[in-house]
């Protein structure tokens, strides 16, 4: 039934794509007051909230209408869960049950119920048949932890004949199994987080690894810099594209083959761009809260993910009708300080170890701006002599006075979309 279901709703989404953004309003809108007012009657920590605040679903019928609920944190949800923040006429048991990555240091659970999770996964499968995806493709994720439990559920069926059904490869292997899975798979498309993509691009273009050929490649999860994009773009010799989501509500935006913007998937979630309690007019940044129209088991309502977009007024020239986000801005890294007090971009930091030889991940700490940590994923090819240049690197950058602690270590927790690989415990200014 599942499956079917999927199959069913993709149907309407791939038709829902292409009508007029007038139409997908009505949708959005439509779907709006139905979650409002069902999360209202049925989830006590929304019911509590509403009557707070002296407002009742009757009050919000449109998207315009949402300023008027508070917005909702992931300490909110984290307290909350499962007993006020889960649909009464659900058993919390039975739904499926995703962990998000903690991010910001705060680990989530948020439930799904059958219905919602096909219509995600039909929402996913949209954004994918629209660069080029098909039904039987070799398709392979290298994948974070929380997507392992796919392979005991009905995907371990269709990875079998490919329907529709990614090939996971866990994120946490060392780069040389991961090449060694990519090369005995050989797959048509190659999906990744956007620096564990661009790892697995240098190790092949370093190494002259042949029997790699994706025909697409795609990336998620972090912030994917111009010159990642280029990289991964020179060694496959494909067009790349970024998608954007997150466990809460799974896929948000996406590029289409036009690259003029992430497409907003307004026909299962509501996008606001908040700044100083407005929205921002298009072109403007703001902080982007979340509501999602189609999960009833656990409504997420005016949920502030950590993230900031820009919301733009032009329309593809694709022709479809979900509207676009013209720069997209979580993912945040901290500015670096240095001894004698001045800013420095991050992006300096991460573009010279990116290219380091013999690293496969790292995390920047700066615990003083006297004091820098930094943590290596090493591999074979790491030379002793590599400490020195990066030390010398980094006292040349930040002041000939700071102490560089380089720590090896076996995996570093990645975080989500928002994974820093930059932070700072000395200044709050942030960079995408």
């Amino acid at each position: 039934m599942g499956l079917f279901r999927q199959l069913y709703y993709l149907h309407k989404v791939r038709k829902n794509q292409w009508k007029s953004i007038d139409e997908l309003r009505k949708i959005q809108n439509k779907k709006l007051r139905k979650i409002v007012d069902y999360a209202y009657s049925h989830v006590p920590f929304y019911h509590d909230l509403f009557k707070k605040v002296k407002i009742h679903p009757s009050d919000v019928k449109y998207v315009s209408n949402l300023n008027k609920i508070p917005i909702v944190t992931k300490q909110d949800l984290k307290d909350n869960f499962p007993e006020k923040i889960i649909s009464n006429e659900f058993d919390h048991n039975k739904l499926k049950i995703w962990d998000t990555s903690g991010s910001t240091g705060l680990p989530l659970k948020i439930a799904y119920d059958k219905k919602a999770d096909d219509f995600v996964k039909a929402v996913l499968l949209r954004s994918y048949f629209s660069i080029g995806v098909r039904y039987f493709d070799r398709w392979c994720y290298v994948s974070p932890p929380e997507f392992e439990k796919e392979k005991g559920r009905r995907y371990a069926i269709t990875q079998k004949s490919r329907f529709i059904s990614p090939y996971y490869i866990p994120l946490y292997e060392p780069i040389e199994k991961k090449i060694e899975l990519l090369k005995k798979f050989n797959p048509r498309v190659l999906e990744s987080q956007a620096t564990d993509l661009f790892l697995i691009a240098r190790y092949i273009q370093e190494n002259d690894v042949k029997g790699i050929n994706p025909e697409i490649t795609v990336s998620n999860g972090e912030l994917l810099d111009d010159y990642m994009r280029k990289y991964i773009t020179d060694v496959f010799g494909v067009d790349h594209f970024d998608v954007y989501g997150c466990m809460e509500l799974r896929r948000n935006a996406w590029e289409c083959p036009q690259h003029e913007g992430y497409h907003m998937d307004i026909d299962s979630v509501v996008m606001q761009f908040i700044k100083d309690n407005e929205e921002v007019s298009a072109g403007q940044e703001g902080k982007i809260t979340f509501t999602g129209l189609f999960n009833y088991a656990m409504p997420i309502i005016r949920y502030d993910i950590g993230d900031v977009g820009v919301p733009s007024k032009e329309m593809c020239s694709c022709g479809r009708g979900l509207p676009l986000m013209k720069i997209l801005e979580g993912k945040l890294m901290d500015f670096l300080k240095t001894t004698d007090g001045r800013l420095l971009s991050p992006h300096l930091a991460k573009g010279f170890l990116l290219f380091v030889q013999g690293v496969n991940m790292f995390k920047v700490i700066q615990e003083s701006k006297e004091k820098v940590k930094i943590l290596i994923v090493k591999n074979i090819d790491y030379k002793e002599e590599t400490n020195v240049t990066i030390e010398k690197t980094f006292k040349k950058m930040l002041g000939e006075d700071v102490v560089v602690d380089i720590e090896f270590v076996d995996k570093l927790k990645r975080e989500g979309r928002k994974y820093k690989v930059i932070e700072s415990k000395v200044t709050t200014a942030k960079l995408i």
